[in-house]
């Protein structure tokens, strides 16, 4: 057992080393340059769209609506199909109750997701089947 642990002790220490560390840091750096640069470009590009957006609105929010943008962004960037619709509803059922215009919102939403500006979803509001509705 301590033969095993010693073993595990020297791989972590050989793992963590400075010259191992730095290969791997080296081999990683242009992709990670890359991926960097596009997310920082796509973030300057969401702000611009969402000032030109929001003119009408109160400049104090405007930050909140960028912020909104970006998370749906990220979110695009994570999750797909039904998981991402219901993510954007949380997300702007969130940002609704915060006090951001639920238009605007709802117009941010469908400029940057295409499924939304394309009509392409459908989701099953259950208390349709209540009452005299009920499928048997």
């Amino acid at each position: 057992m301590v033969k095993n642990l010693n073993r595990r002790i020297k791989k972590f220490a050989d793992k963590i080393s400075g010259d191992n560390r730095k290969r791997l840091y080296d081999s990683q750096k242009s992709e990670m340059v890359r991926l960097e640069t596009k997310a920082s470009e796509d973030m300057e590009i969401i702000e611009l769209q969402i000032k030109d957006m929001a003119q009408l609105f109160p400049p104090l929010h405007l930050p909140y609506y960028i912020i909104f943008a970006k998370e749906i962004y990220k979110k695009q960037n994570k999750f797909e199909g039904e998981t991402l619709i219901n993510e954007l509803t949380i997300l702007e059922d969130k940002w609704e109750r915060r006090g951001l215009d639920f238009t605007l919102l709802e117009k941010i939403k469908k400029f940057y997701v295409p499924i939304y500006r394309a009509g392409l979803y459908f989701i099953m509001d259950e208390s349709l089947l209540d009452g005299d509705k009920i499928l048997a």
